[in-house]
């Protein structure tokens, strides 16, 4: 791949929307292009909030530990999605930890840096102010999941964010594979493994889901949607 390519595919994602030429190149000069393999650790939970971070290929695993050293999986960033704006933009300590769990590029801002670029640069700000509204209407979301909704509409809600965030088209259906496994669904549902493999399981009698060794394929996301409401 030739540096302009590459340069043009890194000017793309949330912060980069709807910038004009100059002002992209502006922010893509002012990062810095990283590489973590897979199980690096991009920050740890209650770290400074240092640098922000934009994926370019690969994904980011973010966890959270609980007062009883208990791990949940919160969600899985790919392409595009930005890591550790709210606490970058909001100077406050990282609340979770961020792991590549596949091989990962990203370019890094200087929290600085990237905050100097806000104030400097309108459209920079609002795309910022977007991203954070939208994580703050995830998070509002998955609370309602949590206290009105069932298990299994919980379930299917994780599998249909996990569908949008890692997941890829395959031959019958949309595939969630690895890294993600079934405890990660379990983590992100607030449900026990046991709950989720047997409501898999019954999803696949009925043809929402097909079960692999390592994946889950939605067969039927329509359905699921309708689980989920």
């Amino acid at each position: 791949m030739n540096q302009a390519l590459s340069r043009s595919n890194s000017a793309q994602g949330a912060l980069f929307t709807d910038l004009d030429g100059v002002t992209a190149e502006i922010l893509l000069n002012a990062a810095s292009q990283r590489q973590f393999p897979a199980g690096a650790t991009l920050f740890h939970q209650g770290d400074a909030p240092s640098q922000l971070f934009q994926v370019g290929t690969g994904l980011v695993r973010l966890t959270r530990v609980n007062p009883e050293g208990e791990q949940t999986t919160l969600r899985f960033m790919g392409p595009g999605d930005l890591v550790g704006c709210v606490a970058v933009f909001r100077q406050f300590p990282f609340p979770a930890t961020a792991t590549a769990s596949k091989p990962t590029t990203v370019l890094s801002w200087g929290a600085a840096q990237i905050l100097d670029l806000l104030r400097r640069y309108p459209t920079v700000s609002a795309n910022a102010l977007d991203t954070v509204g939208d994580r703050a209407r995830e998070m509002v979301d998955r609370l309602a999941e949590m206290t009105d909704k069932s298990v299994e509409a919980r379930v299917a809600s994780v599998l249909l964010r996990l569908v949008s965030q890692v997941g890829r088209n395959g031959s019958t259906g949309l595939e969630i594979g690895k890294p993600v496994t079934r405890k990660d669904v379990s983590e992100m549902a607030g449900v026990s493994y046991f709950t989720v493999s047997r409501i898999l399981g019954d999803w696949q009698r009925q043809g929402l889901v097909r079960l692999g060794r390592a994946r889950i394929v939605a067969l039927d996301p329509r359905r699921l949607a309708q689980v989920a409401t």
